[in-house]
């Protein structure tokens, strides 16, 4: 049995892809995961939040990239209504409870790190990234880490990369899966970036078990 599904394996290289500011690969990864069963809004939500982790200018030239193959399939999905005043607590709430689910027990210190090197930054974390991003439904939890765990081995953020490849087991995904991802990572980085994601990938996972 495969470690990804075909549609979450093409979302991981898809994510590759727009870390490595590849337009090309993002457009054969796209096409990929709607031929193995994978949704447009799936494929929308991997571009949409990559946003978080590598900025706008790469996530908008995702997009462009994206465009002819969405608009075959009908477009980007409809835009939901204007936030609320609700929507900032359903956020914040959606936000804490996805982000615990990801960093486990090390949540409260995940916490407290974050805002003693930035309060800002802690809050946008759980409200901007966790609550109105990561907790969006299109895509399930398991498929998104997946995805980040990608974006971070090409951008070699080992810190982050730590702590996502033991985050995608909280949420349901599998070490097999984690190490999947890293291994698809492969056209889009060097063979030493590649092994010493692994290694990190490898000694996160037997450090949570311990």
């Amino acid at each position: 049995m495969e470690a990804l599904r075909p549609d979450a394996a093409a979302l991981v290289s898809l994510s590759a892809a727009i870390a490595a500011g590849d337009g090309a690969s993002v457009t054969r990864a796209a096409e990929r995961a709607l031929a193995s069963g994978g949704t447009p809004a799936a494929v929308y939500e991997a571009a949409l939040q990559s946003y978080l982790f590598v900025g706008y200018p790469r996530a908008i030239e995702a997009l462009f990239a994206l465009q002819p193959v969405l608009a075959r399939m009908g477009g980007v999905p409809e835009p939901g209504p204007e936030p609320a005043a609700g929507d900032l607590e359903r956020w914040r709430r959606d936000g804490e409870a996805l982000c615990q689910r990801v960093y486990g027990d090390h949540y409260a210190k995940l916490r407290a790190t974050m805002r003693g090197l930035s309060p800002d930054l802690a809050r946008w974390m759980i409200l901007e990234g966790y609550g109105k991003t990561l907790s969006r439904p299109a895509l399930d939890a398991a498929a998104r880490e997946y995805a980040v765990v990608a974006i971070l081995v090409v951008t070699r953020m080992w810190r982050q990369l730590r702590s996502h490849a033991i985050g995608a087991v909280h949420v349901g995904g599998t070490r097999a899966g984690v190490l999947a991802a890293v291994d698809r990572c492969a056209p889009f980085t060097d063979a030493e970036t590649l092994e010493e994601a692994r290694r990190i990938a490898g000694r996160a996972h037997d450090h949570a078990a311990r």
